[in-house]
């Protein structure tokens, strides 16, 4: 199982650059790209949290869970 970070796709829909969502954020420009670009290894629950009062979504809009190969297939 996978699970893939939309943030790219709430953000631009939101109206929002990577820089204003990361002043916004209080984060580095850096860690949104890593977070976005699906690079992070984790994001902490407070950061969802923010993401999600700043977009003005819910957790299950940006993280989506992918079926692997062979969950398809059965």
């Amino acid at each position: 199982m996978a699970v893939e970070v939309r943030l790219k796709e709430i953000r631009n829909a939101r109206g929002f650059s990577q820089n204003e969502l990361a002043r916004r954020l209080e984060m580095s420009l850096t860690n949104v790209q890593k977070i976005e670009y699906g690079q992070a290894k984790s994001i902490p629950l407070d950061t969802l949290d923010k993401l999600c009062k700043i977009l003005q979504c819910e957790v299950g809009e940006l993280l989506v869970r992918v079926p692997d190969d062979d969950e398809e297939n059965s």
